[in-house]
């Protein structure tokens, strides 16, 4: 099974770490790895949790090609003849003329436990809209948005102290699980393929830069709150603006005080 792995970000950097210590252990069989998609310096689109710059997708001894938009590079990804495509950390949509290239599909990994948390930020909406149990879905991705049938998922618990990078490492174990689980099946054609119930579905509100600020008149404690944990690392922070100055807050917790 040729596998080109398409991220542009640290979890797709983590669990292509992992598929590769699976393969390198010989728990499966003739798979290989024919190369990495990232994007560019030209790119428009922008990563906030670009993978670390000590870490490289040249570590992983295989092509890496990049490019500015996925969609513009179909004979690339004909050259290199992949039966399976693994998306994870990409930020831009992945056309019907791409999407047929791997007779095994493309497979997306996105940190809710759809049908619940369709589309945009997922980690600053789960924490924004308070949600309590969260977690990764496997799915083959199709045309829609988050809508392809579901190939596995692992839970996880959201924590009233957690920070947005705290349910960003627990993202990345479960995505390891995920991988650890169900690419053995994959390349055996018996993996699971459960198509989703659009009737559960909740579809996440995009979120845009005024969503971060602060008003410290009309947003309560508990909002202000959710909001410093929401944007906090690796996102740019919740804020106030004070003398038309900036103030960033990373961290808090909320004080009873007594007289």
């Amino acid at each position: 099974m040729r596998i080109l792995w398409l991220s542009a970000n640290k979890f797709g950097y983590e669990l292509l770490l992992e598929s590769q210590k699976i393969i390198d252990k010989h728990d499966i069989e003739n798979i290989e790895t024919v190369g990495i998609i990232t994007l560019g310096n030209t790119a428009s689109t922008r990563m906030y949790d670009a993978i670390d710059p000590e870490k490289s997708w040249y570590d992983f001894g295989c092509p890496v090609f990049k490019v500015d938009n996925i969609n513009n590079h179909i004979s690339l990804i004909e050259d290199l003849q992949p039966d399976l495509i693994i998306m994870c950390g990409w930020r831009q949509i992945i056309k019907k003329n791409v999407l047929k290239i791997p007779p095994k599909g493309v497979i997306g990994f996105h940190p809710t436990l759809l049908p619940f948390g369709r589309g945009p930020a997922p980690i600053i909406n789960t924490i924004l809209l308070g949600v309590k149990e969260s977690g990764v879905t496997m799915y083959f991705v199709d045309e829609g948005t988050d809508t392809g049938d579901i190939i596995g998922q692992e839970q996880f618990f959201v924590n009233d102290d957690d920070y947005a990078m705290d349910l960003y490492n627990k993202i990345i174990i479960s995505g390891k699980k995920l991988i650890k689980k169900y690419l053995p099946l994959i390349a055996m054609d018996s993996n699971p393929r459960i198509p989703q119930n659009n009737k559960e579905a909740f579809i996440f509100p995009k979120r845009n830069f005024d969503d971060n600020e602060i008003d410290l008149i009309h947003n309560s404690p508990d909002l202000i709150m959710k909001k410093i944990r929401a944007f906090s690392e690796p996102y740019d922070g919740a804020h106030i603006t004070l003398d038309n100055k900036k103030i960033i807050f990373w961290k808090a917790e909320i004080k009873e005080l007594y007289q």
